[in-house]
């Protein structure tokens, strides 16, 4: 296991990254107004997939690749870079469609469970970050700074710097879910909707645009 001093420096390394605007934040207030709390947590769980993921394949190894293979790399930015502008195209032709494209309220999980809706939302959300080279390049770059060599199995401190990442990410965006749900039906009058969505577009796409420009590490 992990320092606590080490811990604590990664938990607050972490907790300043997730809590900075990004794609992930436009996505949820994209998702909350539109389809609900439910769609927004299945979001949430996809970003602590995502990290996790993003943890493991930079300790096998393919974290390196990204930053030693221009082609990679390049594939990589591109494929993160047309989600995020699809994504972004998305919330702009709703916003002109008008509101008539808000979902139904909230699903009771006591009498329909899982829809394959949230299954899609969750896809929403891993895709969002796995697409997205930055926080694979994070891994990389400062992950091994928190390992520790001579005291735990490194295998063992990646896994709890890792399960601290999600579980920051969890909990920040559980609560962004949860505030957003409780203006729900404001965030649902027709001209503050189209607004929300049509800013929400123009940020994902501009974030789209700054992705495709970002640089490699030497």
């Amino acid at each position: 296991m992990a320092d606590l001093d080490v811990l604590l420096a990664f938990a607050f390394i972490v907790t300043l990254i997730v809590t900075s605007p990004g794609p992930n934040l436009f996505l949820l207030l994209r998702t909350v107004p539109t389809f609900g709390r439910f769609a927004g947590l299945a979001n949430t769980l996809g970003f602590a997939t995502a990290i996790l993921t993003h943890a493991t394949l930079s300790f096998i190894g393919v974290g390196a690749i990204l930053a030693t293979s221009a082609t990679a790399f390049t594939v990589l930015k591109i494929a993160g870079a047309g989600y995020l502008f699809w994504l972004g195209l998305k919330a702009l032709r709703s916003a002109i469609a008008g509101p008539r494209t808000i979902s139904t309220p909230d699903f009771d999980p006591a009498t329909e469970g899982l829809a394959p809706r949230h299954l899609m939302r969750f896809a929403e959300g891993f895709l969002t970050n796995i697409l997205n080279p930055k926080p694979a390049l994070f891994y990389l770059a400062a992950f091994p700074q928190f390992l520790v060599v001579g005291g735990a199995p490194l295998w063992s401190q990646a896994l709890v710097l890792a399960l601290v990442h999600a579980a920051i990410a969890l909990a920040w965006y559980g609560f962004v879910v949860l505030t957003l749900s409780q203006f729900v039906r404001w965030l649902r009058r027709p001209r503050l909707w189209q607004a929300i969505q049509g800013l929400t577009g123009v940020a994902l796409t501009l974030l789209a645009v700054r992705l495709l420009l970002l640089r490699q590490s030497p």
